[in-house]
């Protein structure tokens, strides 16, 4: 299962940070999910005001979809370093992403100092 976070990460990646648009089929074939999984997804973020969609033109993230997204984003980037410079752990990325989920901002603050 795909979690929000994920779609957001993602739809920032998608629209070059958030500034352009992109399509629900780009989302689908990013996540490697079914375009009505991705579909069902989008829709949400939009019913909690994340991304905002335009007819024909597909959709990008809404100012606080986009925060939410740099935060997601900050936090697995934080973990993936510290995993793989500090660590040496093998499949670093994988285990990023799962970890991200489960810190704060300020613990990724942190690792990031650790990083430097």
């Amino acid at each position: 299962m795909v979690s929000k976070e994920n779609y957001l990460k993602a739809v920032y990646r998608l629209t070059e940070k958030g500034d352009s648009s992109t399509t629900t089929s780009e989302v689908a074939s990013t996540l490697k999910v079914s375009d009505a999984s991705a579909s069902e997804a989008i829709q949400k973020l939009e019913d909690e005001k994340l991304v905002c969609r335009a007819p024909y033109k597909g959709f990008t993230l809404s100012p606080p979809g986009k925060k939410e997204a740099e935060t997601i984003t900050k936090k697995f980037k934080a973990v993936k370093n510290f995993l793989s410079e500090n660590l040496e752990v093998e499949k670093a990325e994988e285990q990023a992403e799962a970890i991200k989920h489960h810190i704060t901002e300020e613990t990724a603050e942190e690792l990031e100092k650790l990083n430097t």
